[in-house]
């Protein structure tokens, strides 16, 4: 009975320190947001592009970030599109902010580190695909009894496979597509390789207004290997500063040799080498060519996304689900058939958004149809992935801080509550909304869920000195649609007359 009385109040003191930990992550980060409210009031907003741009061996970073852009401040992120070109490695780094990347297009694997998790994986991350392991199975076979015969002992053999299955061993790695969301925590050491054919290209937003970040309020990347590269701004080409650089270069060799167990000369090639390729390097032909097999689909599914378990906090952090594809129709959480649809990526479809309060909506609108007005509950960064849209944004004094057209490649920021409506352009347009809030709520003046159809008719007609028809029309004439709108037949006649 003592033993158990015991267990009981250690269980209800970690109770308490959870929640208190929860609560004080909550305050912090609502000063934290306070504090930048100041730079969301009066201003028009733009599209624009990330500005500056680092280039290395085998791909770009492009970032703006909150110092000087006051729409990022507002929304307390930053902003960052990243180009990794064929067989190229985004060398191992880790942020002090948590990131929700979106894949506008290429493939890859992208493996992420999370400390005490079991190095489980046994397939190398430069092998081959499927079809070339398919073509080159005999040579392997070859190969394997090669090595057989040149074996000598038992013992030797055992140690051998020892070292193979040490040498091939990792935590997990991801298979990732065009269309994945992946969040990414703060301090997560994690790294990138497009083993694709076109370049892999990612855009992601950096949360640097989170609880998680406990510096200051701008973006930091921590680099593990690589070395600095240049930081170009848009305006001054070649006229920028180093960004990055190898954190193992600022310890004392001797320092660090005796800390890995190895040789200093081995201390100082990690401090150096790669010298002057920067922060993506291009994988070899000699590693890219290992034998093994690709990582497949079907095992990345079976990563377990459902709360703790009985290992413990190490368990549900080892097996958690860090992406979830967002291009999918059949998991569109509105599809209109002749105006197009809307996936909504939140803690719910992703338990890991949970932790980092961010989440995103991955919208489709064919060409001239209409996403109605409408406002989210939190800050919202839309990125256009493909064609383009007349937008406008209106802020709470019923003044438009922006009415202009949104392309390819652009980015815009919605402050909290901004009513916006968006028009597609004649060949459509497709875009990815980062939100600062694991679960936003979206109200809508139009359509079935509208918020004028579930208030009382007098209510409206008073409020607009409108006519009982108007206000009936006003809240019925669209209850059969959701937020997306199809063009209709005012429009194809314009554009008819137009012609």
């Amino acid at each position: 009975e003592r033993n158990m009385r015991a267990s009981l109040i250690m269980a209800l003191l970690l109770l308490c320190t959870w929640s208190c930990g929860e609560m004080v992550n909550g305050q912090q980060q609502q000063q934290q947001r306070r504090q930048q409210q100041q730079s969301c009031r009066g201003r028009h907003l733009r599209a624009q592009q990330p500005y500056e741009t680092i280039r290395s061996e085998a791909g770009t970073i492009e970032l703006s970030t909150r110092q000087e852009n006051d729409e990022l401040d507002c929304a307390g992120v930053e902003i960052i599109r990243e180009t990794i070109e064929r067989d190229g490695l985004s060398v191992p780094r880790f942020h002090n902010t948590p990131q929700i990347v979106y894949v506008v297009e290429g493939e890859g694997r992208f493996g992420v580190v999370f400390p005490g998790c079991p190095e489980t994986f046994r397939r190398p991350p430069f092998g081959a695909g499927q079809g070339e392991c398919q073509r080159r199975r005999g040579s392997r076979q070859e190969e394997e009894r090669e090595e057989e015969e040149e074996r000598g002992s038992e013992e030797q053999r055992t140690r051998r496979d020892r070292e193979r299955a040490r040498d091939e061993s990792s935590q997990r790695v991801r298979r990732v597509r065009r269309g994945d969301v992946v969040a990414i925590f703060a301090g997560a050491a994690h790294w990138w390789y497009n083993d694709g054919d076109k370049p892999l290209r990612i855009v992601a937003i950096a949360d640097s207004s989170n609880y998680q970040n406990q510096l200051d309020k701008s973006y930091r990347p921590f680099f593990l290997a690589g070395s600095p590269a240049t930081r170009e701004r848009r305006e001054k080409l070649g006229e920028g500063r180093n960004y990055g650089g190898n954190m193992l270069a600022g310890f004392d060799a001797n320092m660090l040799a005796e800390a890995f167990g190895v040789s200093k000369k081995t201390a100082i090639n990690l401090q150096e080498n790669n010298q002057g390729r920067g922060l993506h390097i291009r994988v070899t032909e000699q590693h890219r060519r290992r034998p093994g097999q690709i990582l497949s689909l079907t095992e990345e599914d079976t990563e377990d996304d459902s709360g703790p378990t009985e290992n413990g906090l190490a368990q549900l952090f080892c097996n958690m689900r860090l992406r979830h594809n967002a291009d999918n129709p059949e998991d569109a959480d509105v599809f209109v058939r002749d105006g197009g649809r809307l996936n909504t990526i939140n803690r719910f479809k992703l338990h890991a958004l949970t932790h980092l309060n961010l989440a995103a909506e991955r919208g489709v609108l064919r060409p001239r149809a209409m996403f109605a007005p409408s406002w989210l509950s939190s800050h919202a960064i839309l990125y256009a992935t493909r064609g383009d849209a007349r937008i406008q944004v209106v802020e709470n004094r019923g003044r438009r801080v922006f009415d202009g057209r949104v392309q390819e490649g652009q980015f815009l920021v919605i402050p909290q509550f901004y009513a916006v409506v968006k028009r597609a352009g004649d060949q459509g347009f497709e875009w990815i909304t980062f939100t600062t809030s694991h679960s936003p709520i979206r109200s809508s003046f139009t359509g079935r869920n509208s918020v004028l159809k579930a208030m009382p008719q007098e209510v409206v007609m008073h409020a607009y000195n409108i006519s009982r028809r108007e206000a009936h029309e006003l809240r019925w004439n669209r209850e059969h649609e959701f937020l997306i709108l199809p063009p209709g037949q005012q429009d194809y006649e314009r554009r008819r007359s137009d012609q």
